[in-house]
């Protein structure tokens, strides 16, 4: 059943055009941007972006109607909708992946793989912290009253660099100086925990939440 509502929920806002010009705004960075990865950082980006969309047919009364017909239940409709995002995620990362090879070929630069590695571990730690932040808020309040959270997990990462850079705890030296494996086992851990607590919290707001 969770399968079946991904498969349901991907139908009605993954192929919209409004979704599709996301994932041609993501082929365009890469196109763009002279920098390898920035596509693939891009890719996270839209996807917490997107995080929201799928909101908004629920207060079109698109899940009333679905519960009418169907004996669904509220977990499963949390979790069929998280698998549906992470979907919309890799469909995104697979554009950004293309660009990015492609660009490379065309500029004649070679890619170095630990830039890979990096840019797909940071890319999960941004839907990881996406998912935790924005699902539980917007399975518990809604669309109407939830969506201006799609902005936080940007402006946290955004926030949090310039900081950084501001107090000098973040710089070239500092990115050299760091392990590639603590690296991106610490985004893979932002990315797992993000992902687990989020889905977990939303069950359970969800499931404490009167529908009208």
């Amino acid at each position: 059943m969770t399968l079946a509502f991904t498969r349901f929920d991907l139908t009605s806002w993954a192929f919209k055009k409004q979704t599709l010009l996301l994932l041609a705004f993501i082929a365009l960075i890469g196109i763009v941007l002279p920098i390898p990865g920035m596509a693939i950082a891009a890719s996270a980006l839209v996807t917490s972006l997107i995080l929201s969309a799928p909101f908004l047919g629920d207060e079109r009364d698109r899940l009333d109607t679905l519960y009418g017909v169907l004996p669904i239940s509220r977990s499963t409709v949390v979790v069929g909708r998280a698998l549906s995002v992470l979907l919309f995620g890799l469909a995104a990362v697979a554009v950004a992946t293309a660009v990015t090879f492609v660009m490379a070929w065309v500029r004649n630069r070679e890619l170095a793989p630990e830039l890979l590695i990096v840019s797909y571990a940071a890319a999960f730690a941004i839907v990881g912290l996406a998912v935790g932040v924005q699902l539980p808020v917007l399975f518990r309040v809604g669309y109407t009253r939830g969506r201006f959270m799609v902005y936080v997990p940007v402006i946290v990462i955004a926030g949090g660099a310039w900081v950084g850079q501001a107090a000098g705890i973040l710089g070239d030296q500092t990115f050299s100086a760091l392990p590639l494996e603590g690296v991106v086992a610490a985004c893979a851990a932002i990315g797992v925990i993000g992902i687990t607590v989020g889905t977990g919290l939303a069950v359970r707001f969800y499931g404490a939440r009167e529908l009208r």
